[in-house]
């Protein structure tokens, strides 16, 4: 997945728009990747209203937890009803279970229009930033053939802690199977989807999982 193939999902004026970002940050900082840094705070700064929303409304939904066990429960025979009883309880509370993904579906076109932009020529070759080339996985070493490459494990890590602050304390709400599942499955497919990409693509989904985490922590130890 390291080239670009054909157009999928490809929007060719938001590539534009990105490269002329990033090749203005970088005619000021000196470094690619610096810019991507740059451009990474500054759309989580946008997003953080909606940040803000997807936290209140994951902490909500783990506080229903227990009243939605007792449907699953009552209803497992029906999974008509049981829908639709879980609908309404989402209905009274205010509660949208899809709120949670607005902030991942804003950012994902910025994320293909960088993939397409370090896999194509948009970006210089000789574009790098500490020990890795922005256009090529970032190889820390290797071990005999197998090319170890450090941005996608940490990108695993933080992934790991997202969904584990996102899932929340489980011996107090009762998390149930689904997210836990979850808190391990979505790691190992960030570390699958990413290994071979752009590092420049890699640093950037990185450096706005970290950001996401402080975020959400700071957001929790302020509503303590």
């Amino acid at each position: 997945m390291a080239k670009a193939k054909g157009n999928f999902l490809r929007i060719p004026a938001l590539e534009a728009l990105v490269v002329t970002i990033l090749k203005a940050i970088n005619g000021i900082v000196g470094n690619y990747g610096i810019a991507i840094i740059i451009v990474t705070i500054i759309v989580r700064i946008l997003i953080f209203p909606l940040t803000l929303k997807q936290e209140k409304s994951m902490k909500r939904m783990r506080e229903l937890q227990p009243q939605l066990d007792k449907l699953k429960e009552k209803y497992k025979d029906d999974q008509q009803m049981l829908q639709q009883k879980t609908m309404e309880i989402y209905k009274e509370n205010n509660v949208n279970p899809l709120g949670g993904c607005l902030p991942i579906l804003i950012q994902m076109p910025i994320f293909i229009a960088l993939f397409y932009a370090f896999s194509g020529d948009a970006i210089p070759n000789d574009a790098t930033f500490l020990w890795f080339h922005l256009k090529h996985p970032d190889n820390l070493f290797k071990i005999g053939t197998f090319a170890v490459n450090l941005l996608p494990i940490l990108n695993t890590v933080v992934t790991f802690f997202q969904q584990k602050m996102m899932s929340g304390p489980s011996k107090e709400q009762g998390v149930n199977s689904q997210m836990q599942s979850m808190m391990y499955t979505m790691p190992i497919l960030m570390l699958v989807l990413f290994y071979n990409m752009p590092s420049g693509v890699t640093l950037y989904y990185l450096v706005s999982g970290v950001l996401s985490v402080a975020q959400q922590y700071i957001i929790m130890k302020g509503r303590d």
